[in-house]
């Protein structure tokens, strides 16, 4: 585990225009069932984020490292008030960072 900064994003019709909030996160790999899993589903699964759950608005995207990432899954809120955030490449996935 470690800990750092992610950025939310809500897309905007360009990339000038999205909707950017940095939040704190735990940062943890995704094991090989979750690897796993997100792969059938068109995913590379790479990270599970850990953030307060009233920081986290729906956002369908994330930056991390300077790779913008899609949250395809979430888990919570959970008893201590957080959310999980499950961040992968989208396969196929033009828009950059």
């Amino acid at each position: 585990m470690t800990e750092g900064t992610i950025t939310l994003i809500h897309p905007g019709e360009a990339e000038a225009d999205d909707e950017k909030t940095p939040v704190f996160a735990e940062i943890n790999p995704v094991g090989r069932n979750e690897f796993n899993d997100a792969g059938q589903a068109g995913y590379k699964a790479q990270y599970q984020f850990v953030i307060w759950a009233a920081e986290y608005d729906e956002q369908p995207e994330e930056v991390f490292n300077k790779k913008r990432l899609t949250i395809y899954r979430t888990y919570g809120p959970r008893s201590d008030d957080k959310i999980e955030l499950y961040a992968a490449e989208r396969i196929g996935n033009g828009r950059k960072s």
